[in-house]
């Protein structure tokens, strides 16, 4: 196996810390890859930085939008899944437009991926939040549960390694969806997996410095922010919406039907079956306690 990377990285209005993250990637360590960047319609300087360096660097391609713009970072990493079957490639990586990877992000993903024959990867963070000026250990890498994958993500997208078998069939499952406009596709993308039976690892390393700012759409935020920010997601019925949402895209709602028939419906006797099983739905205990309330209340 050769060991060759399509990294996808996507960007919106990405000006403030692309170069950052551009030169990051440049630097890692295994150098087999390719980096192709789809923009969403930027109107900062972002098409002039990444059309720079693909002058510069002959694995890196801008990919054509053809003027569709998804309105969503969910939409363009979906459209770059989609563009290519990406033969010749063993592996694809996602690539956030914020962040840092340290020098052997790729090298420890490729390892940690053939050591546990997996077909997909995800790994836990450093997270900085510019506001503060603080950094801290984002810990996603505990055990998997039964049915963790329909209610949580692996972890953030950009921490994510998959097979080429994989990302064929996650095209395959996610053809015919027209938007993905609220939508995580981390988490959809670990479903598919997880519904396909195919084995998932998560790593304990930390090999990326997860930048956190104002313009954010999905992260780690920090105290208050992050209470605030998660009560109104629960309050708007995102969460409960998305659980149902993943479910059916993945192959979920099919594979596990007396947990989705439960979400769906929505009863006093579900919430109270679901209750009885929340440390098969989240992998931490402790937000898997705190699924308690949200289910009979927020849910």
């Amino acid at each position: 196996m050769s060991n060759k990377i399509a990294i996808l990285l996507a960007t919106y209005n990405g000006e403030p810390h692309l170069v950052e993250q551009l030169q990051s990637i440049i630097y890692q360590t295994h150098s087999d890859w390719h980096l192709y960047i789809r923009d969403d319609g930027s109107t900062d300087a972002t098409i002039d930085i990444i059309r720079d360096y693909e002058s510069k660097y002959d694995n890196i391609t801008v990919v054509d939008n053809l003027g569709e713009y998804t309105g969503s970072a969910a939409g363009n990493f979906f459209k770059l899944i989609h563009f290519s079957d990406f033969d010749g490639y063993d592996y694809i990586s996602l690539s956030d437009q914020d962040d840092v990877w340290a020098p052997e992000k790729l090298r420890a993903s490729l390892k940690s991926l053939q050591l546990n024959g997996a077909s997909g990867y995800s790994s836990n963070m450093i997270s900085y939040d510019n506001y503060t000026m603080r950094s801290h250990y984002i810990e996603k890498s505990q055990p998997q549960k039964e049915f963790d994958y329909m209610f949580q993500g692996a972890s953030a997208g950009c921490t994510y390694v998959f097979t080429r078998a994989l990302c064929l069939e996650i095209q395959k499952k996610t053809c015919d969806i027209i938007s993905y406009k609220g939508r995580s596709h981390d988490w959809l993308i670990y479903a598919i997996c997880r519904a396909s039976d195919l084995p998932w690892v998560l790593g304990r390393d930390a090999h990326i410095f997860y930048r956190q700012h104002a313009n954010n759409v999905w992260g780690s935020k920090s105290a208050l922010a992050a209470l605030v920010s998660k009560f109104k997601i629960l309050l708007s019925g995102w969460y409960r919406d998305n659980i149902i949402w993943v479910a059916v895209n993945s192959g979920a709602a099919a594979k596990n039907t007396s947990i989705f028939e439960r979400v769906e419906r929505n009863k006093f006797v579900d919430k109270f079956y679901l209750s009885r099983r929340v440390f098969q739905l989240r992998r931490s205990k402790k937000e898997s306690r705190m699924l308690i309330p949200i289910l009979f209340f927020l849910f």
